[in-house]
């Protein structure tokens, strides 16, 4: 009798969190749908025409360059550059272009054109200054990241010479082996 409970319980129990993953997942896949079909929908917009693709496309952009500064902290981070405060500035940057997004999805939204058209002025200004803001991060870093040409071009004679002392050392080496 004991043992049947216990299996009965073992049941339950794995029966409860097995409908526990498939809710989760379940969950999941709507949200990652629903993001999805909102960047279909957002993409679509965009190539259009009207106030409502303007608004869209101004979130494209700006999404464009929030990402581009985001790989491009990553990748300065990666070769070791200096970042500075860049990765703060970033995330300030990002709250920023979030708020204007949802300025833009509100208008987007809204059914009448005209309106829509007089809405878009205000964002559309705040949306340059993010892609502005992230051009210029985006700038600093790969000026940090970058080599002087003078050091390039140290790198460079001494690879050079490098080069030719290997080749000349190579030729006295089978020039040895020839006469032995």
């Amino acid at each position: 009798m004991t043992s049947l409970v216990v299996v009965l319980a073992t049941c339950l129990f794995a029966w409860c969190a097995v409908l526990l993953v498939v809710r989760r997942a379940l969950r999941a896949a709507r949200g990652v749908g629903a993001r999805l079909s909102d960047r279909a929908h957002s993409a679509v917009l965009a190539h259009g025409t009207g106030p409502a693709a303007e608004a869209a496309r101004l979130r494209r952009d700006m999404d464009r360059a929030v990402s581009g500064a985001r790989r491009a902290l990553a990748a300065a981070a990666a070769v070791g550059a200096p970042t500075g405060d860049a990765r703060s500035l970033l995330a300030r940057l990002e709250l920023a272009a979030r708020s204007v997004e949802a300025e833009l999805r509100v208008i987007e939204a809204h059914p009448d054109p005209a309106r829509v058209r007089s809405a878009v002025a205000g964002p559309r200004e705040r949306a340059a200054l993010v892609r502005s803001a992230a051009a210029a991060l985006v700038d600093g870093l790969v000026d940090a990241a970058g080599h002087d040409a003078d050091d390039l071009a140290l790198l460079h004679t001494a690879c050079v010479i490098e080069g030719e002392a290997l080749r000349a050392g190579g030729a006295q080496a089978r020039s040895r082996s020839r006469s032995a």
